[in-house]
């Protein structure tokens, strides 16, 4: 059964006003399509385009970039940002609707990616290993898939473990729109479930567009929280030579201090 979809992804633009001035996973990925000089790329979850645009608008980067996403609010928001494009990049872009976990394409890609823990999304290990199988036949021989995930918080988690439990209230979002000078605060508070390795989380905006009125809501997120070892296990078990694997940027801004880890698996060429 499909779980109802967080608030936030049925508000593009606050999903758009947190991430304002987030560039250096935007960079990582630009920087990796120039090295690798893939002919198709792939992101899974590609949300509102925020690292799939920025890639097709990139003009020494000449591949054909596709977005999967399964949010009909989230699409409509990359399509109109997509339609802004110079004619040449546009020509490269295009978004699909569909989920991860079953979606094949008619032509292989050469990268796949995952920026933003999209990954984490993925609660059970049947829907996990259904999603790397898919990004598995969805490449060409040789072909990368790269997952990226937030390296589990282990001090907030053991907070959450103690008894009677504590769940430490965080601002970990505090940003403005250069524009229209909205400012959005989100504050979180994780939950950790040891006995399923998942993260509750929920995350609390508070909004003001106009400096004095208030539109606050609540985002729930369930997140399944990965572990070095097992992220690998997933890519060896899937088919995948594990290319390389470390941790990456971290973050400059205060929401981004916990670090990333990544894992490239390589498709294995035909022999």
């Amino acid at each position: 059964m499909r779980r109802p979809m967080e608030a936030i992804y049925e508000r593009p633009g606050d999903y758009d006003l947190e991430h304002e001035g987030d560039d250096e996973d935007i960079e990582f990925y630009v920087g990796l399509v120039r090295q690798l000089r893939p002919r198709r790329v792939l992101e899974l979850a590609s949300g509102s385009g925020r690292v799939t645009v920025p890639l097709a608008s990139s003009a020494e980067l000449d591949a054909h970039i596709v977005g999967l996403e399964i949010a009909d609010t989230m699409l409509d928001v990359a399509r109109q940002k997509a339609s802004k494009l110079e004619p040449a990049a546009a020509r490269r872009l295009e978004f699909v609707q569909a989920d991860l976990r079953t979606w094949r394409s008619p032509e292989p890609f050469d990268l796949i990616i995952t920026p933003c823990s999209s990954l984490s999304h993925l609660l059970s290990l049947e829907d996990q290993l259904a999603a790397w199988r898919t990004a598995y036949d969805n490449l060409a021989p040789g072909g990368r898939f790269v997952a990226d995930l937030t390296m589990p918080n282990l001090t907030v988690y053991a907070e959450s473990m103690q008894t009677p439990p504590r769940t430490t209230l965080e601002i970990d979002v505090d940003t403005s729109d250069p524009e229209t000078g909205t400012r959005l605060l989100r504050y979180k508070t994780t939950r950790y479930i040891p006995h399923e390795q998942r993260a509750e989380i929920r995350f609390l905006y508070d909004k003001y567009p106009d400096g004095g009125h208030v539109d606050r809501y609540v985002s729930d997120f369930e997140s399944h929280v990965y572990y070095p070892r097992e992220l690998r296990l997933l890519f060896l078990i899937t088919g995948f030579e594990i290319e390389k694997s470390f941790g990456s940027y971290s973050m400059k801004r205060m929401r981004r201090t916990s670090r990333q880890m990544i894992v490239i698996g390589r498709k294995p060429s035909e022999t």
